[in-house]
C-alpha cells in the first residue's frame, strides 16, 4: 500500500510540473550560481530602491532561462507579483507597431520613404510631407506631449479619433533635419497599417505578431476593461512618500505607448525576433540602422529600437516609462540573449536592472543597487532641516562604501521637490551647494535655473540656463528657456 501511495503521489507531483508552463518548470530546475545571484539581486533591487514591486528575465537562444519577480503589484491588497503579472510596458509598445509597418514592407505593401500620406489621405498636408521612415525614427517633426496629455483620461474609441488631437498642428522643423522624440507620431503610423491591412490596428497586432510569437498575455491596456492580474501603478510624491499613479486612458496613445504584458511575453517577442519568426533578418538590420538627422550627427535611435552609444556594442534596446510604470527591454543580436524588466512605479533613481541582470548571466561584473538617494536627503531634510542634508551628503560624497547611487538627476530632484513644497529659498540654497559639489552637472545647472525662475529671479535664471546651454547645447527645453527669458 506504501508502495501504491507513494506512486500516485508520485504520479500527482509530475501532472502538476507539467502544468506550468515550460519557461516556469525551466526557472525552477535552473539552480546554478547565476540563478541564486539573480534572485539575490533581485529580492535586494526592491529594498533598496523601496519600490512595490520589479519582475525580470532572461532568454538565452530558444529558452527563457529564468524569470523572477520581488514585492507586490497591489500595495492595497498585498497582491504579490509574479511572473504572470501584467505591467503597462510604455514605449516598448513601439517596437511591436515598428515591427508591423516592417512587415508590410517586406511583402512590398509600403515604401518606407514614401509621403505618409500616400497611405493616410485624411491626414492633412503640411509645409513638408512626412516619410515613414521619419515617424519611426522620430525626425519627423511631429510634436510631443502637451500639459495634460501624457496623463490623458479622454477615451479615443479607434486610430482615426486619436490622430485627430495633433493632426491640425504643425511640423516643428523640417522632416529629416533633426530629432524629436514623439510617441504621438506612431498613431499615425497605426493609421498606415489599417490603411494597409483593411484591419482594426488590434487585430492586426493579434494577428501578425501577437499569435506567431506565442505572446498569450500581451494586451492593449484599455482602461475601462477588466484585465486579470494587472499590476497597479505607483509613483512617489515631493515629500518621497509612495502614492498612487494617477489615472490615464492610454488610448490616445496605443501604437507608442498603449500595451500591458509581463516579462515572458516579452522575451517570447525577443526570441521571436532573433529567430526571424516575425521579420527577416535583414529586415531587422535595417531597424538598426542609426537615424541621420545630418552629415555630421547621427542619432542613436533606428526603426522603432535604440541604439547603443558605441557601435561595436551587439545590444539594441527600448525604454518604456508611463503612468506608475517603468520598463526596459535589451536583446543581443550577437549572442541571442535578451534581458527585461518591468516595474510598476516611475521615478527617478531607478538605474537600469536589465542591464545588471544581463551581466550576472553572462558572469561579468555588475552595479549592485544604489540606495534612492533623493529619499534618504528628504528623510534627514524633515528631522534636521539643511544642515542635516549637508552633512549627509558631505558623508555619501566621502565615503567609497556608502551604497547610493549617485544620479544627478535624483540629486537635483531633492532641489525639485523642496521647489514643490514652496521652499524657494531653501530649494535655491541647496542646488547652490551640489553646483558647488558638481559643477558641471547639467541637471543640476537646470534645476537651479528652475528654482531662481520659480522664484521669479529671471536674470539668474537666465543666467544658469546660458551655463546649462554651455553643458548641451542641444536641449531643447534649455534653449526653449533662454529664447524665452532674452525676450
Amino acid at each position: 500500500m506504501y508502495t501504491t501511495a507513494f506512486s500516485k503521489l508520485l504520479l500527482i507531483y509530475f501532472i502538476v510540473l507539467l502544468s506550468f508552463s515550460g519557461e516556469e518548470i525551466l526557472s525552477q530546475q535552473n539552480s546554478d550560481t547565476r540563478v541564486i545571484q539573480l534572485e539575490e539581486y533581485l529580492s535586494q533591487y526592491q529594498k533598496v530602491k523601496n519600490i512595490p514591486s520589479i519582475s525580470a528575465g532572461i532568454l538565452a537562444g530558444d529558452s527563457i532561462y529564468w524569470v523572477g519577480a520581488k514585492g507586490f503589484t497591489d500595495l492595497e491588497n498585498s497582491v504579490p507579483a509574479t511572473q504572470r503579472s501584467l505591467y503597462r510596458i510604455a514605449s516598448i509598445s513601439k517596437p511591436i507597431t515598428s515591427v508591423a509597418i516592417m512587415q508590410l514592407w517586406e511583402k512590398g505593401l509600403l515604401n518606407l520613404d514614401d509621403d505618409v500620406r500616400k497611405y493616410v489621405p485624411y491626414y492633412p498636408q503640411k509645409r513638408w510631407s512626412i516619410t515613414i521612415r521619419q515617424i519611426l525614427n522620430h525626425t519627423s517633426g511631429i510634436r510631443s506631449y502637451r500639459e495634460g496629455e501624457f496623463h490623458s483620461k479622454t477615451l479615443f474609441p479607434n486610430t482615426r479619433e486619436a490622430l485627430k488631437v495633433f493632426d491640425k498642428d504643425s511640423l516643428l522643423f523640417k522632416p529629416g533635419s533633426d530629432y524629436l522624440y514623439s510617441t504621438l507620431g506612431y498613431t499615425l503610423l497605426a493609421s498606415v497599417i489599417e490603411s494597409i491591412s483593411r484591419k482594426p490596428y488590434a487585430v492586426y497586432i493579434k494577428e501578425n505578431i501577437l499569435i506567431p510569437a506565442q505572446m498569450n498575455s500581451t494586451f492593449i491596456d484599455i482602461h475601462r476593461e477588466v484585465i486579470r492580474g494587472r499590476a497597479r501603478g505607483y509613483t512617489k510624491n515631493f515629500f518621497r512618500k509612495l502614492e498612487n499613479a494617477q489615472l490615464a486612458d492610454l488610448s490616445i496613445k496605443v501604437a507608442g505607448g498603449g500595451f500591458i504584458s509581463n516579462v515572458n511575453d516579452l522575451l517570447l517577442f525577443s526570441k521571436a525576433l532573433l529567430n526571424e519568426t516575425l521579420i527577416k533578418k535583414a529586415t531587422l538590420d535595417t531597424m538598426l540602422t542609426p537615424a541621420r538627422i545630418s552629415r555630421t550627427f547621427i542619432k542613436n535611435y533606428g526603426l522603432g529600437f535604440s541604439l547603443p552609444e558605441n557601435s561595436s556594442d551587439n545590444i539594441f534596446f527600448h525604454n518604456g516609462s508611463g503612468t506608475g510604470f517603468t520598463s526596459r527591454l535589451m536583446i543581443d543580436l550577437v549572442s541571442k540573449t535578451a534581458a527585461v524588466h518591468l516595474i510598476n512605479i516611475a521615478d527617478r533613481n531607478l538605474q537600469s536592472p536589465a542591464d545588471e541582470i544581463l551581466n550576472i548571466f553572462n558572469e561579468q561584473e555588475f552595479i549592485q543597487p544604489g540606495f534612492v538617494i533623493s529619499d534618504t536627503l528628504m528623510y534627514d531634510f524633515l528631522k534636521g532641516g539643511l544642515e542635516s542634508v549637508y552633512s549627509k551628503l558631505n558623508e555619501i560624497v566621502n565615503s567609497d562604501t556608502s551604497g547610493f547611487s549617485m544620479d544627478h538627476s535624483d540629486i537635483a530632484g531633492f532641489g525639485k521637490d523642496l521647489v514643490q513644497q514652496k521652499r524657494n529659498l531653501e530649494a535655491i540654497d541647496y542646488l547652490k551647494f551640489v553646483n558647488r559639489l558638481f559643477p558641471d552637472s547639467f541637471p543640476i545647472v537646470v534645476a537651479l535655473a528652475d528654482a531662481y525662475l520659480n522664484d521669479d529671479n529671471k536674470g539668474l535664471a537666465l543666467r544658469n540656463y546660458r551655463i546649462a546651454n554651455g553643458l548641451d547645447k542641444r536641449d531643447r527645453y534649455v534653449n526653449n528657456m533662454i529664447k524665452r527669458l532674452s525676450n
